[in-house]
């Protein structure tokens, strides 16, 4: 009889756990909302006196030769992540640059690619900031374009945050 009345009871809990009525509740799930911020092309560059804090991430997001597409082995942005996070009401601006070899139109179109590239990445990112590219060119080096690995170095995105 206490057989009976023990596995009575072991169906009644396991009854409860199945009914949606009495079944335990779990916490719902929070999901995490992003919000993708527009990109807006800039005509021209920034003034100096606006800059909060500028990027050159030629090592972390430079380009190959002729190409706007983000190396695979870029690395984590630390530094301009804690930047963003600090300044969340600044402008971020992207501005792809280029090396000397080509026409200036034409690099001033594939450093623009280049900074849409990166700023899509960001946006990706769900910062609130309004993201905002620009194409320099080869008109900003940071290196010599005399040699293969200063031309390597010019082909680079700066993220730059800027003031209203």
């Amino acid at each position: 009889m206490k057989q009976v009345l023990g596995l009575l009871g072991c169906v009644l809990v396991a009854g409860c756990f199945i009914c949606p009525k009495t079944q335990p509740q779990k916490e719902p799930e929070v999901q995490r909302v992003v919000v993708k911020q527009p990109v807006v092309e800039q005509k021209a560059p920034v003034p100096a006196e606006k800059v909060i804090t500028r990027h050159s991430i030629v090592e972390a997001a430079n380009f190959y030769f002729n190409s706007s597409e983000i190396r695979s082995d870029m690395n984590k942005i630390d530094e301009l992540e804690k930047d963003i996070k600090a300044n969340p009401n600044a402008i971020i601006l992207v501005e792809g640059h280029t090396d000397n070899i080509g026409t200036e139109e034409y690099n001033k179109k594939l450093s623009l690619n280049r900074a849409k590239a990166v700023a899509a990445m960001l946006a990706e990112q769900g910062y609130p900031n309004e993201i905002r590219v620009y194409g320099a060119g080869s008109s900003n080096p940071i290196a010599s374009n005399e040699t293969a690995a200063g031309r390597a170095q010019n082909r680079r995105v700066d993220v730059v945050l800027v003031r209203e």
